[in-house]
């Protein structure tokens, strides 16, 4: 290990009981995933997103790919608001994705230094681009009002830990157990089957395998899905040889869940991130072209007609170039009407679908208003 930071997205689910303790210990062995989804009466899922500016594209990969509840923003009170801190920031509100602050190592803080940190903290999300409501959490009944209204995007919970002393985490756990999934899943699930594909593998004896979420219907072990686009923006008949929740071989996945599929007779070489997986009766189209409503959070100088940001929509992470906009230039703050084409291959991509466009420190906004599909 060379410096520590975090390159890629991890995972790690915490089980609560049905009486709000965690289940993830024991004093006897280790506990798997297995024995975890067996205890737990609700099982919360951790994406663990990289921090560095470096890999700034990997998490925003993960904040478009994993169709997140909340976000977790961590700040560690002696280091401050950094520069990344907003940035990340920026991005989830710039999602929609409800947040909430963890302020961590407050026991080797000093005391002046923590308070410059939850003021500055306070003074970002009332800002105006924000438009938030903070609320330091002190108490029991803080953290359960901020919980029941924290799906409305509109308070910002913050929260004062130390994994040392174990400090508010008794706040942080209840919190987590109590906050309610934010999407209506069970209405989902009576839905043609949609399944986004993040990552592609292969396991020795068992052939290919891809992971991601189950965004509508339900997968089931021997189910044949339509998967695409290719290159061509073709999609082909595969079959689910078997079916993985959490490292456990379950039955179905549905909707809203992230699981892994072995595919039969399909090669690794023939899928990719950003392709995903239908139900064999819908009817799918690919698409190179697309309309899209956008906001420039920022940006150096201008957005002119053949410029060519990468483009983050769900899975999708791909170059595409600007053929048209509705006004001469487009600078900080402006919004547009951007016709954009993806460089290399034909995309899954849906009307009203949120993304975010990006190069170098240029930053926007978007959705999808129009999509014409490959003829």
């Amino acid at each position: 290990m060379e410096t520590g930071r975090t390159s890629c997205v991890s995972q790690q689910i915490m089980g609560f009981s049905a009486s709000g303790d965690v289940v993830n210990y024991t004093s006897v062995r280790q506990m798997t995933w297995s024995d975890v989804l067996q205890r737990a009466s609700k099982v919360v899922t951790f994406f663990d997103l990289a921090g560095h500016e470096k890999y700034l594209k990997t998490t925003v990969f993960g904040l478009t790919a994993h169709a997140p509840d909340y976000c977790m923003l961590v700040v560690g009170a002696n280091m401050g608001v950094l520069r990344m801190t907003k940035e990340h920031l920026a991005i989830s509100l710039a999602l929609k994705v409800p947040t909430f602050v963890v302020v961590t190592k407050i026991d080797i803080s000093p005391q002046h230094v923590l308070d410059q940190t939850l003021t500055h903290l306070q003074r970002l999300l009332k800002s105006p681009g924000a438009r938030k409501l903070p609320v330091l959490i002190k108490s029991e009944e803080e953290m359960t009002v901020c919980a029941q209204n924290i799906v409305n995007d509109r308070v910002v919970p913050i929260f004062q830990i130390s994994s040392v002393t174990g400090q508010g985490l008794n706040l942080l756990r209840s919190f987590l157990n109590i906050a309610p999934s934010r999407r209506n899943w069970l209405a989902q699930r009576e839905e043609a089957t949609e399944f986004s594909i993040d990552e592609t593998f292969v396991v020795s004896g068992v052939g290919t395998v891809v992971a991601g979420t189950t965004l509508s219907g339900s997968i089931a072990a021997g189910q044949v899905l339509s998967l695409g686009p290719d290159g061509c923006g073709k999609f082909i008949s595969v079959q689910v040889k078997s079916v993985q929740y959490k490292r456990t071989s379950v039955k179905r996945l549905v909707a809203g869940q992230s699981g892994s599929l072995a595919l039969k007779k399909i090669k690794r070489s023939a899928v990719r991130k950003g392709m995903v997986l239908l139900d064999s009766r819908t009817k799918a189209g690919a698409v190179y072209e697309f309309k899209a409503e956008v906001l420039v959070m920022y940006h150096g100088t201008t957005i002119r007609e053949n410029y060519q940001p990468v483009i983050h929509c769900t899975t999708i992470r791909q170059a595409a170039k600007v053929i048209s906009i509705d006004k001469e230039v487009v600078r900080t703050g402006d919004r547009a009407i951007i016709h954009f084409r993806f460089l290399y291959s034909p995309e899954y991509v849906k009307t009203e679908a949120r993304f975010i466009f990006r190069e170098g420190r240029t930053k926007g906004l978007g959705r999808v208003i129009e999509t014409f599909p490959c003829s």
